[in-house]
């Protein structure tokens, strides 16, 4: 089996107009061994998301904090971050957000910034690696595996954490991804200590690749998402139910493959306060 499998999850996938989905990325497969059926390239739409405008240099923005991380993967992309204001005795929530397919960490970063003021958390947003023209990234699908992708997504945390200088709230750790990233998300919340959340956004998961760990997952989609039907993402919530996750909340959001309002801040609800 081919170890580097954008999680195009069934299909295609789209977003941020030109950055989300590439069929290129690897695929869920819900449960093994059946593999997904199309691996094949498409252009990224995203309709419900923006673009990302540029990250703002640290100094711009006053009492927060935001920038690029400062370690590399092998594809000599890195990744982005946000720290909102803090005095010396906040221990802010810790959100890592996983990009899809064709996007970048900063995009990821823009889409929850406004969220991340209001309800006062942090965001690390590590980037994918290209592989062969695809920014898409490796999940392990069987136990012990681990990847460039899950190294480089904890050095991002380890970065940030020793040059930014926060502690993060430790009962509040959520690692999430958007299409392409999705399966990533509870691929190395299962098998890295720290994360005390999960959820999938328009994406599926790889069975084979879940290690030991367990914690509350969140799997949503869209009513009308072709890339990521709902029967599709609701057999990946199945999956991981199946495996021991006790705690699986499925939602699904009148729209196509993009991220909404009401998803995100339903998102973020449903982890602080859980």
């Amino acid at each position: 089996m081919d170890k580097v499998r954008c999680l195009a999850v069934w299909g295609a996938r789209i977003v941020l107009a030109s950055c989300t989905i590439a069929c290129g990325d690897r695929q869920s497969s819900v449960p093994p061994p059946q593999k997904p059926a199309v691996v094949a390239s498409a252009p990224q739409v995203q309709s419900n998301t923006p673009a990302a405008p540029p990250l703002v240099p640290v100094e711009q923005i006053p009492g927060d904090k935001e920038g690029t991380i400062g370690v590399e993967n092998t594809s000599g992309r890195s990744g982005a971050f946000y720290v909102p204001h803090l005095s010396s005795l906040d221990a802010p929530p810790l959100l890592v957000i996983l990009h899809g397919t064709g996007q970048s960490g900063a995009d990821m970063v823009a889409t929850f910034r406004d969220l991340a003021r209001t309800r006062h958390f942090a965001i690390i947003a590590p980037d994918s690696r290209d592989h062969d023209g695809q920014l898409t990234w490796e999940v392990g699908d069987k136990q012990g595996d681990v990847t460039p992708d899950l190294t480089h997504t904890m050095d991002c945390i380890a970065w940030v954490r020793s040059h930014v200088g926060f502690s993060e709230d430790e009962s509040h750790v959520l690692i999430a991804g958007y299409s392409g990233g999705g399966s990533s998300a509870p691929y190395i919340a299962s098998n890295r200590p720290g994360f005390t959340h999960t959820a999938v956004l328009h994406g599926g998961v790889f069975p084979g690749g879940i290690g030991s760990r367990r914690m509350p997952a969140w799997f949503s989609t869209g009513e009308d998402d072709r890339i990521r039907p709902v029967t599709l993402v609701k057999q990946s919530a199945d999956a991981l139910a199946a495996l021991g996750f006790t705690d699986v909340t499925f939602h699904a959001y009148p729209g196509r493959h993009g991220l909404s309002d009401a998803e995100l801040r339903e998102l973020i609800d449903w982890w602080l306060s859980h």
